[in-house]
C-alpha cells in the first residue's frame, strides 16, 4: 500500500526530476507558472496513488467492499455451511474462512479455521482411552487406525446443555455447527470426525 501523500508533497518530489538551473529555477518558487504546472501534476499522480490503493484494499479479502461478491464467488459462498452475511464485516471473514480450509489437511490448518470463527481449539489423533473421567462420545478405536481419525477438542464452556444432573464424564450431543460442517467437507475421505470438550482450554 502507497503511503499517503500532500499534494505540495507530490510536488516538491516532481520538483526532484527537474533540474537546478536557470530554465527551472522557479519550480519551487510559489506562485510561478512552472510551480502550478507541478501542482496540477502532483494532483494527478495522487489520483492515480489513490487508486493503487483502492485497487489493493479489494483485492485484500480483510478490506474489500466493492469486490466482496467476487471474492465470495471465487471462494464457493454461498454452500451449504456458509450463506451470504447480512453484514460487510461478516462478509469479508466468511471469505477468509474459506481461504483458510482450501486444502486443509494439517493440525495447524484445522486450528487456524477455528481461529478465525472464535474457537480455541486441540486437535489429535483419536486413540482407545480407558482413564476417567471418561468424555464422550468414547474413542473405541485401535492405535492402527489413529491417523485416520481427527479429535476435535473444545473448551467445555461452549458445552451445549445436556442432562441436569452430574456425572463422572462428559456428554456431548452436538457441537457448533458451523465447525462441524467445515470440519467434515474438510477432512480426508477415509477419515472420522469426533469433537470433544475439555476444561483444560
Amino acid at each position: 500500500m502507497l503511503k499517503e501523500r500532500t499534494q505540495t508533497q507530490q510536488a516538491d518530489i516532481l520538483a526532484q526530476y527537474l533540474r537546478d538551473d536557470n530554465l527551472h529555477e522557479a519550480k519551487n518558487r510559489e506562485g510561478s507558472t512552472l510551480r502550478k504546472i507541478l501542482l496540477g501534476l502532483a494532483s494527478e499522480w495522487l489520483n492515480f496513488r489513490s487508486k493503487i490503493n483502492e485497487v489493493y484494499n479489494e483485492y485484500n479479502p480483510k478490506t474489500t467492499t466493492k469486490m466482496i461478491e467476487e471474492w465470495e464467488r471465487f471462494v464457493g459462498i454461498p454452500d451449504n455451511c456458509i450463506p451470504v452475511a447480512s453484514t460487510i464485516e461478516q462478509r469479508r471473514l466468511n471469505v477468509l474462512l474459506k481461504l483458510a480450509g482450501i486444502n486443509a489437511t494439517t493440525e495447524k490448518q484445522f486450528k487456524n479455521v477455528a481461529s478465525i470463527l472464535g474457537y480455541n481449539i486441540e486437535v489429535s489423533n483419536g486413540v482407545s482411552t480407558s482413564t476417567f473421567p471418561l468424555t464422550l462420545p468414547f474413542l473405541l478405536i485401535s492405535e492402527a487406525s489413529a491417523p485416520f481419525t481427527i479429535v476435535i477438542t473444545l473448551p467445555s464452556s461452549i458445552q451445549p446443555n445436556g442432562f441436569a444432573l452430574t456425572f463422572p464424564f462428559t456428554l456431548t450431543s452436538q457441537q457448533p455447527a458451523i465447525l462441524d460442517c467445515l470440519f467434515n467437507k474438510l477432512k480426508p475421505a477415509n477419515t472420522q470426525l469426533f469433537f470433544r470438550y475439555s476444561n483444560a482450554l
